[in-house]
């Protein structure tokens, strides 16, 4: 069975670690898997779900944008920031749909995000979730997050949906409440698909429950292809050797920073490589060329 992802429509109602574990009856117990991008019991949509040598490139899938869709209902506030939580709070003020579209535009760019108390962040090696459920205060610092778009999809008399285009980390639940309480309301959210992540669509997702052993190897994606959200780069046999053991090499490829997939000239993927100051060197390759990783 080849290493790669699957990427799978999560419905909602269920927890992601608890949604992948459904898969493990399909692998032999000795294949990892994991996921990339925690969804929400409450949300559904695109989930990541890595396998094998894939699982070693989780973080950088992780960290490639995302798209949602969100509806928020007005006029209340949860403890959890949204339906599934309790409600802590009301308000009859309800913004106009004008008023709604132009603080949108406000919300675009690098933000300061404060995370819910309800995730998985972690203080002092516990996430944030185990404090709220024992009603335990902790400090929740702020932290930037961009906005790449977002806009209006609709507006009835105590909902609205909105899509947002977002970076790594960004919390839809707290995007929702911070724009429901600059225009002096509150909203929670009701509904969250994410229909983007890493480039991936829901249109190219399937539904863990048409999975079978037979089917399941065409429907993974393998690794090279996985990664499709950094650019390439492919090299003759003595850049690669020179590489998988541990070198960094000047580059005329390299003059542009950043992360590429790496392959051979036999279009074999190869791992990761890290572009800096018109150097090349390894990141994270794959486990036939375990001498080389993240240390490197």
């Amino acid at each position: 069975m080849i290493d790669g992802i699957l990427i799978l429509n999560k419905p909602k109602g269920i927890s992601s670690g608890v949604f992948v574990r459904k898969l493990q009856s399909l692998f032999s117990k000795k294949k990892k898997i994991g996921h990339a991008g925690t969804l929400d019991p409450l949300a559904s949509g695109i989930l990541i779900v890595c396998i094998g040598e894939m699982t070693k490139f989780v973080n950088f899938l992780t960290k490639e944008n995302k798209t949602y869709s969100a509806e928020v209902s007005l006029g209340i506030k949860t403890d959890s920031g949204d339906m599934d939580g309790r409600v802590i709070e009301r308000s009859k003020r309800i913004p106009s749909r004008l008023a709604l579209e132009k603080k949108l535009k406000s919300f675009v760019g690098v933000i300061d995000q404060k995370p819910p108390i309800y995730s998985s962040l972690k203080y002092k090696g516990k996430p944030y979730r185990y404090y709220a459920v024992k009603g335990i205060e902790i400090e929740i610092k702020s932290r930037k997050v961009i906005i790449h778009s977002i806009s209006l999809e609709s507006f009835e008399e105590n909902k609205f949906k909105f899509s947002v285009k977002c970076g790594p980390g960004t919390y839809i639940r707290t995007l929702a409440e911070d724009i429901c309480e600059s225009l002096g309301s509150l909203g929670t959210i009701s509904s969250l698909i994410r229909t983007e992540s890493a480039g991936f669509d829901l249109s190219q997702s399937s539904n863990i429950d048409d999975l079978t052993e037979k089917n399941l190897n065409e429907k993974i994606i393998p690794s090279g292809d996985a990664l499709k959200c950094l650019d390439r780069i492919q090299c003759r046999p003595e850049i690669v050797e020179k590489i998988t053991n541990g070198q960094m090499i000047e580059m005329e490829e390299a003059k542009e920073d950043g992360f590429f997939r790496f392959f051979d000239q036999k279009e074999n993927f190869v791992g990761i490589v890290e572009s800096y100051n018109g150097f090349l060197k390894p990141k994270r390759l794959l486990g036939n060329f375990n001498n080389v990783g993240e240390n490197t």
